[in-house]
């Protein structure tokens, strides 16, 4: 899976399970997550923007117990 068919994988989320279930889709192509991952989807806004289609966020939150 290329770079730009990650990203448009990606992007196409509409809602969260959607995400975490393209996140598999690439994970399973690629053997794990890219390399580009980080860069192409975090740094670039893919993440928080397509979050934001559907309520979510990317941000990271801790949680304790």
């Amino acid at each position: 899976m290329t770079q730009r068919e990650v990203v448009a994988l990606m992007k196409s989320s509409r809602s969260e399970s959607e995400w975490n279930a393209n996140c598999n889709k690439v994970k399973k192509a690629c053997g794990g997550y890219p390399d580009f991952w980080y860069t192409a989807i975090v740094l670039s806004g893919v993440a928080a923007e397509t979050a934001k289609k559907f309520g979510g966020s990317a941000d990271i939150t801790i949680t304790t117990l």
